[in-house]
């Protein structure tokens, strides 16, 4: 039988990594099973679809939430008739707190806009063997990313790398 001559680091590796692939969970997908990053992004939408915001770019733009807005006019507001007519408003109500914003305090570049929440796996991270490789590299790089997470995907015809992952799990490790 063909021997490959193994480093006893590159065999603890091997070790470590039929282990993981053997017990690790497939979250729900057949094997052979390799793990992304999906990211979860808001995108615009038309209207009435998904969840309506408030636009402001009143300096710097943003997106918020109803209650974003509501704590943005909080901090925004100065002037002791508009806080007073501000405290007797429904807070509780997107139209109400655009109309204050760009009725009373006068910022004409609010809008509502409308957004839906969408699921994408990420292109640029590639496809990790095991859920902790891909949970480390959320870790250390989840920054670069909106609100991601491990993602299970089946290779199902991938012949490839049905094979190799085959052979990971069950080929007997040996160091030199």
């Amino acid at each position: 039988m063909p021997q490959i001559r193994l480093s006893q680091d590159d065999a603890q590796f091997l070790r470590d990594l039929q282990n993981e692939l053997l017990t690790q969970p497939n979250d729900g997908n057949a094997d052979p099973v390799f793990w992304g990053v999906i990211e979860t992004r808001e995108e615009s939408a038309p209207e009435d679809c998904g969840e309506a915001r408030i636009y402001n770019c009143d300096g710097d733009c943003s997106v918020m939430t109803l209650d974003e807005a509501v704590k943005w006019v909080n901090e925004n507001i100065e002037d002791k008739d508009l806080i007073h007519l501000w405290d007797m408003l429904d807070h509780d109500d997107l139209d109400t707190v655009f109309e204050f914003i760009h009725d009373e305090m006068g910022i004409e570049a609010a809008s509502v806009v409308w957004v839906e929440e969408h699921s994408r796996v990420s292109e640029g991270t590639g496809a990790f063997l095991t859920k902790r490789a891909c949970q480390e590299y959320i870790c250390r790089y989840g920054y670069n990313h909106s609100r991601p997470h491990t993602y299970a995907m089946t290779a199902y015809r991938n012949y490839e790398l049905a094979r190799l992952l085959k052979i990971l799990k069950t080929m007997e490790i040996k160091e030199d």
